[in-house]
């Protein structure tokens, strides 16, 4: 178990370098009633294997990487952040939502409410099947309901966005977070991203007008933000 006496100082609204159990530790309880979290891992580069990663997923491979341990810490202090019945957005690929990692969330922190497939329209990587994007298992923390907590009932679980890689390895669909936020906040609210990547989760919040705290620890001071 990670430390979490030791809290760095973080600064809302900005994009900045941290990591992402520090900046969740320097939050107080229930103070958020959204979350997003893309864990960085190498699941994929390292148990698939598939022969072309040096070639194909040169800046996924230079990210700093997050232990299986890291990421469920990570997780226990999101439901702590989170305000009772509020969303925790969590990124996973086919191989991770195939293999089941998600289900390591205690049911009594989280529980699995919805999934959301992004097709980023174009191919991937895959043994079998191509990868044609990601998806967003969406987490609330209890008391689960959703009349008050989800305003936005026609956001369609097959969401098809284009991205440019090129911006960062890891860049997710604005559109969709978008909708999300406004979805389950209201203006002012904070919005959390301890994993920020490209930071689209924090411009997706100022252009809704709510607030945002976030983090990442391979942020280079201005490239991905």
């Amino acid at each position: 178990m990670l430390d979490r006496t030791v809290i760095t100082t973080f600064t809302s609204n900005i994009a900045q370098v941290g990591d992402a159990f520090e900046l969740l530790c320097s939050l107080p309880d229930g103070c958020t009633p959204l979350v997003f979290f893309d864990p960085q891992h190498r699941t994929v580069l390292d148990q698939l294997k598939f022969g072309n990663e040096g070639e194909r997923q040169r800046g996924r491979a230079k990210l700093p990487a997050m232990s299986e341990q890291y990421i469920a810490t990570v997780n226990t202090e999101i439901a702590r952040i989170l305000q009772p019945s509020g969303y925790l957005g969590y990124w996973l690929d086919t191989f991770r939502l195939v293999e089941a990692y998600h289900l390591r969330l205690p049911r009594e922190l989280m529980q699995p409410v919805d999934l959301i497939a992004w097709d980023c329209l174009r191919i991937g990587m895959g043994k079998r099947s191509r990868r044609r994007g990601d998806y967003l298992v969406i987490f609330q923390k209890p008391p689960v309901k959703a009349g008050s907590t989800w305003r936005d009932h026609g956001i369609p679980n097959r969401w098809p966005e284009k991205v440019d890689r090129k911006l960062h390895p890891h860049i997710k669909p604005t559109g969709l977070i978008m909708r999300l936020i406004a979805a389950t906040t209201m203006p002012g609210d904070p919005v959390v991203d301890p994993a920020a990547g490209s930071f689209v989760v924090m411009r997706a919040a100022h252009e809704l007008g709510r607030r945002f705290i976030g983090c990442d620890l391979a942020y280079d001071g201005g490239r991905h933000a």
